[in-house]
């Protein structure tokens, strides 16, 4: 059983880093009235400091537009030491309620190489603090035009793989200080991320249809189902796709080949901690996400809990 050490990454991110290697884009924001520069990044700089200490982070409680949260955003991945960006995640996408403190929209956050761990990864109760194990689904992309694509054909065309993708994230903060601008600054609390098998796929119409009626269920390690459900009735993945492209090109940024779409979740979130508002703690010791439909066999990515220490 694999467990997690430090920065292990699995052969998928060590792919992704060699095509994706460039710098965070300095912050560069006219004065908002709610604090210097430089007392901002000091907070951001502690901010990371508490989120990699497993400390709760304090609320970041600044008046300032979105699009100045996503440049500290980019301050926050930089002093989380966790590598170069190998990829971007959303969520906010699905329908019914979302996250009071997501934008209304969408959100977008920021993958490091550090975050991220090949399936079947071991994760023990005490690396995260408000962590819940989250189903999700993730492109890769496999071509510069995705930039410019206009069709969803297009679209596809600039992608050579879906990836199983399940997280863990860990919005770990202050009770009462967590608000929209801070999870945009903390990243999302994202904190570790795991990659199955990439599924290589075409641009045709036949893909389409599958990738927007494929089926999903995550199973334990005995084989008994926690919950299905279908991508017809949640989100559009291309449409999220392109909101996701659009959205970084606000910010001056371009995808590139090999980096990973996370399009947020797809409906089943499971708590790995007792007391959350979300419901009970996750009890089993495998997460196994599986998607159905999109070959002749499911693909699949697996989160391992160890609970050895308990």
């Amino acid at each position: 059983m694999t467990k997690i050490r430090g920065s292990t990454l699995s052969a998928l991110c060590l792919a992704v880093l060699a095509t994706t290697l460039f710098s965070i884009a300095n912050i560069s924001r006219a004065a908002t009235g709610s604090g210097s520069d430089e007392a901002i990044d000091a907070e951001i700089k502690q901010m990371a400091e508490d989120f990699m200490a497993h400390r709760p982070m304090q609320g970041f409680a600044h008046d300032m537009s979105l699009a100045e949260a996503y440049q500290w955003q980019d301050r926050m991945a930089q002093y989380l030491d966790l590598g170069p960006v190998i990829g971007y995640k959303t969520g906010g996408h699905n329908p019914g309620p979302n996250f009071a403190t997501f934008p209304k929209g969408g959100i977008r956050g920021t993958m490091l190489a550090g975050m991220i761990f090949p399936s079947g990864t071991a994760v023990t109760l005490d690396q995260t603090r408000r962590g819940f194990l989250e189903a999700d689904f993730a492109f890769r992309v496999g071509s510069d035009s995705i930039n410019e694509a206009q069709t969803d054909l297009e679209i596809l065309a600039g992608l050579d793989a879906i990836i199983p993708f399940a997280e863990i994230p860990d919005p770990y903060f202050e009770e009462g200080t967590r608000s929209m601008n801070g999870t945009i600054a903390s990243n999302m609390g994202s904190r570790m991320s795991f990659v199955g098998e990439p599924l290589m796929l075409s641009p045709t119409d036949e893909w389409i249809e599958k990738i927007r009626t494929f089926k999903f269920a995550v199973h334990d390690e005995h084989g008994t189902e926690i919950d299905a459900g279908s991508m017809a009735v949640w989100y559009e993945p291309l449409k999220v796709v392109r909101w996701l492209r659009d959205h970084l090109k606000e910010s001056g940024k371009r995808l590139e080949p090999g980096m990973l779409l996370s399009l947020g979740n797809i409906g089943i979130i499971r708590q790995l901690h007792e007391g959350s508002p979300r419901g009970p703690a996750y009890t089993s010791n495998e997460f196994i996400l599986s998607y159905y439909g999109l070959s002749d066999e499911p693909v699949t990515v697996t989160i391992k809990v160890d609970r050895s220490a308990e």
